[in-house]
Formats: structure tokens, sequence, C-alpha cells
């Protein structure tokens, strides 16, 4: 199979005159696809864009036993409309396929394809096989002048992915990537130059595996019904479909012998009477000005197609089992109160318990939740119990500069000690906002803490004096020197919404110039260069969701308070990135696995891909239902009320409110699973940013409108929605001083 495409090499440029042939030709919009009435020759075209079939002339590819097998079409007719051809192919031991390929105009400058292939005659000796659909560019490319958009994978170029990351490496040949380790079935390459994109996506896709498929040594087995989309970067560049899906020359399936760092995990059909293999195609070109217009575009194209369904959650419901988990699991100890680091599922047994402040520690945005559901039923052992908890961060976390130590350990037979781990933008990000929201719903119902703020004062007054003087802040500090320890700017971003939360409190102008400085930074180097980078923070400097996630945050709320658009056009385009991180369709647990960690019986869609260089996915993106119905008010896209509430009631499915799971609390839910490799099967314990991730979006939601289901606010009068999250935006939501 390495050497399918050796092909492509002398015959991808000999150029060929339609003209002088007779040829059935298909036009959607500007593009044509023309077939040759002798069946010798298709060829896809729009403007100076020429693309023939892969290894062209032929038609028609199969790999079989591993050798590559090429045809033409024997019967090419009109109907309806559309193209019907047939091809048979002989192999060497004299299996014979019987492929029938249908072509039809689609989307503007988009054709379908549907294709079946069936066995005719077995030939002994042949025992698997696989069939291609590929186009290459009739003109010398090299990889570089592209930018490429494969959804969680690859945006752009290789910029920012580890060694051994899908994509990662320019000296690859061969980018085939499995399909059911990408939240949309797609993929496209945009030519710099010209502007020009070529995508396919795979229609109705249904990518069915079975349990025990693992491994680079090939699996032959019917059961296995996904494909792989990807590329070929020889001396031209090929876009293709292959089925069933291999992967490589990078994979992340199975483990390679040591003397071989690449290669391909091999998956085939068995040659056999009756064998499945059949699948529906999308390809065609779009003209863009950018890359972010191209991932609007493309991402949007697919999920037309798909059309997610939001499976409806009892909001409210999720909202009292997650404090009934914060209740259950607050303990004191020592005069160091909080959360376990990690709960075992489904035994819920606490595994540790030792504080991060932010990021998946989360102790003070969780004493805030409580805090705030103590006083508003006025449940006084709830009110003091989460105090506990904030005044012994205020109390022992602060040094005299005002960085915090962000991680402590509590102990049964002893005072709590602090790691040395550093202090991160992230994880002080997260506490201090936590913090601004436990000292703004105590100020609410008429209880001033300034303590509190002060804590929030005094390491912002650390930001103000420790800025770069191109705006930015390094990934982390150390809390005892205050010197940066890691050269990464790249999340600068995630420090802005509290900075911006502070002013609007305080009204002091030096908090707003340091988040405005931060932004144009952030603008700079993360938006203008589309690299959003560094969130994921124990997989750090590698392009992720997370820091979509805090750029979105950020530029939100530099516009909340200047109204400049650019900040506006900041907040879209990260939520464009974000959102093609998460599933947008099902993808099935394995047929024969009884022992899955999410239930085989609800759909992924929501869940999201984490970051790029694995596929593990998880509920994170429940944070921001909040900020996707924000965009959909501010830009009337139906695309981000969409998302919004896929967002708000899919990323829930993953909790035991029905009690299915036999979870010890319905508001335990596990922190990350595997779509692909092992699907469904977990880490099998929370983490105490599980339970934020659920109830963050919905206090902001209380804030804005005073009820937390979209599905109950978009019944309001649009005028008063509008008035409500404008009066939302001069505030944060937030208590002046």
């Amino acid at each position: 199979m390495k050497y399918l495409f050796i092909l492509i090499s002398f015959l991808s440029f000999i150029q060929f005159s339609l003209a002088a042939e007779k040829a059935y030709t298909l036009q959607s919009g500007d593009a044509s696809l023309s077939v040759v009435k002798d069946g010798k020759r298709l060829s896809l075209q729009t403007g100076n864009a020429h693309y023939l079939s892969l290894n062209a002339p032929y038609v028609v590819t199969l790999e079989v036993n591993a050798e590559t097998l090429n045809g033409y079409y024997s019967s090419v007719k009109e109907e309806k409309g559309s193209l019907a051809c047939i091809a048979k192919l002989k192999s060497s031991h004299g299996t014979v396929f019987h492929v029938k390929d249908v072509f039809a105009p689609d989307t503007e400058n988009h054709f379908r394809m549907d294709r079946e292939v069936t066995i005719e005659k077995i030939g002994k000796g042949d025992d698997y096989f696989n069939s291609y659909f590929g186009l290459t560019l009739q003109r010398k490319t090299q990889i570089e002048d592209f930018e490429f958009f494969v959804p969680g994978i690859w945006y752009r170029n290789n910029l920012s992915l580890r060694r051994g990351s899908l994509a990662s490496d320019y000296t690859d040949n061969y980018f085939y990537f499995r399909e059911d380790r990408l939240p949309l079935p797609l993929v496209s390459a945009r030519e710099k130059a010209s502007g020009l994109a070529i995508d396919m996506v795979h229609l109705n896709a249904d990518p069915e595996t079975f349990y025990g498929e693992n491994g680079v040594n090939r699996i032959v087995d019917e059961r296995m019904q996904f494909g792989s989309l990807g590329f070929t970067e020889t001396d031209s560049h090929s876009i293709l479909f292959v089925f069933p899906g291999i992967e490589g020359e990078t994979t992340y399936v199975g483990r390679l012998p040591e003397q071989k760092r690449k290669g391909f995990a091999y998956r085939s059909h068995p040659v056999k009477a009756g064998v499945k293999h059949t699948y529906s195609l999308i390809f065609g070109f779009n003209q863009t000005k950018d890359f972010p217009e191209l991932v609007e575009t493309v991402w949007k194209q697919a999920w037309n197609k798909y059309t997610p369904v939001v499976h409806k959650v009892d909001v409210k419901d999720a909202y009292e089992a997650s404090i009934e988990v914060l209740d259950a699991y607050l303990l004191n100890l020592n005069g160091a109160p909080g959360w376990p680091f990690s709960i075992y599922l489904p035994n819920g047994i606490a595994r540790a318990y030792n504080y991060q402040m932010g990021f998946i520690g989360f102790q003070i945005s969780n004493a805030y939740f409580l805090l705030r559901k103590g006083l508003e039923i006025d449940n006084q052992e709830y009110v003091r119990k989460a105090s506990e908890v904030v005044d012994f961060w205020v109390n022992n976390s602060q040094q005299e500069s005002g960085l915090v130590s962000p991680w402590a350990d509590a102990y049964v037979d002893r005072k709590a000690t602090w790691r040395d781990y550093e202090a991160y933008m992230r994880v002080a990000a997260g506490g201090m906002e936590g913090m601004m929201g436990a000292w703004n719903i105590m100020k609410k119902h008429g209880i001033n803490k300034p303590e509190w703020l002060s804590y929030c004062k005094k390491y912002a007054d650390w930001l103000v004096r420790n800025q770069e003087k191109d705006g930015s802040f390094y990934l982390r500090y150390d809390w005892r020197t205050g010197k940066p320890t890691h050269d990464s700017k790249y999340t600068t971003t995630n420090i802005i919404r509290f900075l911006i939360e502070l002013y609007s409190v305080t009204q002091d102008k030096r908090y707003l110039d340091t988040a405005l400085k931060a932004g144009e930074f952030s603008y700079d180097f993360i938006h203008h260069d589309y690299l959003y980078v560094g969130g994921v923070i124990d997989n750090p400097n590698v392009k992720d969701r997370e820091s979509g996630q805090m750029a979105i945050y950020a530029f939100l709320a530099l516009y909340d308070v200047t109204s400049d658009a650019k900040w506006k056009e900041a907040a879209i385009q990260a939520a464009r990135y974000t959102e093609t991180f998460m599933f947008a369709y099902h993808v099935p647990m394995a047929i024969n696995d009884t022992l899955t960690d999410f239930p085989k019986d609800v759909s992924i869609v929501g869940q999201t891909l984490i970051a790029t260089g694995h596929s593990a996915i998880d509920n994170g993106l429940a944070f921001s239902s909040f900020q996707y119905y924000r965009l959909y008010l501010m830009t009337r896209d139906t695309h981000f009320l969409e998302m919004a509430k896929l967002i708000q009631n899919n990323t829930l499915s993953i909790m035991d409110l029905n009690g299915d799971m036999r979870y010890r609390y319905r508001g335990l839910l596990t922190e990350c699973f595997n779509p692909q490799s092992n699907r469904g099967h977990s880490v099998r314990q929370q983490l105490p940013w599980n339970q934020a991730s659920i109830l963050e979006p919905m206090h902001r939601f209380m804030d804005a409108f005073g009820e937390w289901d979209i599905d109950v606010i978009e019944q309001w009068p649009m005028e008063k929605r509008q008035e409500m999250i404008e009066r939302y935006a001069r505030t944060q939501g937030l208590e002046k001083e």
C-alpha cells in the first residue's frame, strides 16, 4: 500500500485535452466534473485548478492483498442529472470486483459520489481489500503551498504540534486520518497563492468497529465501517478517502516496532460474498479570502449535512445533582478544606485531597458555587463550609508579591503544605475568577468581604507591575521569586477576563490598561497568526481547544468594555476554531463491548477533543454555552444558537442523571474518554473541574437573564434578551466595590 501512489509521479502531469474527446460533464456552480464516455478519464475542474482521479489515467483504485489494482469504467450512463459509472476489476488471483459509482451535483461547486463495491467472483488466495477515491492536482506543488484543515488535528500548518502528532512532520508523504477521531469526517486544503480550497466529506458516516480492533498490524473484518480521509503530498497534491480506514504514516493506533518511528495501521475488508462496502462522499471547491474563512465555510457545509441533534437534558436537575456532589465531598482536613483531586468511578471513593486553585482543580470556583447556593436557599451550612474554602486560600496561598501558591496538599495528621508547582496564568486566572464570584455573591446578599477582593487586587497589582513591554505574560512563574520559568506567551489571553471583571468592580484603570495591552498582544500573535496554543497546561504549547475557549472569553470581555469591533471579530474567530473540536456526528461504541464507561445508547455529539496530539475527549466545552449564546445574540448567526443548545444539553449526557451507570452520586461524571481506540473507555475518575464545567455557565446565564435554560430564554422577545445581555456586558454581572 505504501507504494500505491507511485503512478502519480509518472502520470499526474500528463496533460489531456478534454475538448478532443467526448465526455459527460456535470456542472455545479463554477466547477465541472467530467467522465470520458469510454470510461478512461475522470476530471474535476474549476478555473485554473485541474484535478484527475487518483492514479490517473485510471479512474478506480483498489488494494487487494497489499497490491494495487487499477481500472477504468466499462460503462458510463447519464441518469436524471447524474452519471452512473460501472467498473469491473479482476485481481491476479481471479477475484472480480464490481464497482458502481454514481456522481451528481451537490451544493455549489461540489459533487456527490455514491460508491458500492460488490464481489462477483472470489479468486483463491485473495484475502482482503480496500477501495480508494481521490483527486490529484495536475501540476507540481509542495506541502508548504497549502494550508490544511482537519478538525481537531491540523490547523493551517504544523506549528505548535508536538513530535509524533498527526500532521506534525512535513517530510511525510501520506497523511491518512481515521474518521472516528475527527469531530466531523472532513478534510480540506487551501492553496495559499490562489485562495482556492478543495475539500472532501464522508456523508452519512456510521463508523462502526468492534472491541479488540487495536494495534498497527493489519486487521481484516467486515464489522469495520469507518473510513480515513487525508492527503498525499509527493510531487503533487492529492485529496482522498480510504475504506475501511487505514491510518499513517503517522498513527496513534497501537505501537510501532522500536526501529520504526512511523508506519501504517492497516484495516481491510475480507474478500467474501456479501461484504458491505458502500460509502458516499462530497467533494469540491471553496474560494476563500483566508484560512479562518475556510474553517467556517467547510465546517458549516459538513455541519449542515449532519445536522447534529440536541438531546434535551433537565438543566435544573443537572445543577442540583452537581451541588449534591460538592456538598458530599467537601472535607476540612486540619484547617485545609477542599475537594478531592479526583474521585474514582463508579464507586465514588475519593482518591486524594490535594487542592489546585484553578484549571483542573477549580477549588475556589467550586466554593463560590456552593456558597451561592447556600445564600440563595438560606443554607447556612453551605455558606459556612464554602466560606472556609475561600478563607483558606486568602489566608494561606498569597505571597507578599501578590503571586499565589496554586497547589496545596492536605493531610489528616498535619497541616497542609504547598507544592513547588509554578504559578501558571491559567491556574491563577481560574482561581481569581472564582474569588471574584465569591466576593460578588456575598456583596449581593449584603455581606462585605473586603479581604476576598483584596486578594484579587494584590494579584492584579502584580500583573500590572510584571507585564512585558509587548503586553504579554509568560506561561508560568516561580511563585517564590516571581521569575518566569517558561518562555511561551500564548496563555496571555487567560488572564484578560479576570482583569476586566476586576476593573468592572473597582473602576481602577490600571487593570483595564493591562487587559488592553494583553489583548493587543493576543490579537497580534494569537488571533492574527491563528495559534491557539498552550491552554491545556498539562499538555503545553500545542494547539488545543481550551486555548480557543480562553480566547473567546478574553476577546468578549474586551469587546464588552470597549465596543471595539476588532475584539468582536477576534471572539468570533476563536469560537469558530473552538467548535471544530466538538463531535458533531455520532461515533458509536464498539459493537461487542458491554463495558463502556460512556453509555452505548447516548450520542457523543457535544463531547470535544481536548488538544492536538491525541484523541481523548471530554465535556469541557460545557463551560462555553453562555459565550456561544452571546455570540448568537451579537451576530444573529443561528449556527451559534445551535452550538449553544448542543453545548448546554449534550455535554451533560456524560453525567449519571438517570442512574444507569450506578455512580455513587448522579452528578458524577468521568473526566475523559476515547472515541477511537477502546471507544467509550475512560480514566474512570472525576476531577473538580468537571463539576465546575456544569455550574459555571449556569451562573453566568442566571447573572445575565435570571434563567439558565436557553429554550426558556428563547421564548422571550429579542429586544428583551438584547437589553439584558447589554446590561450584563456593562457590569460583567458584578456589583461595584
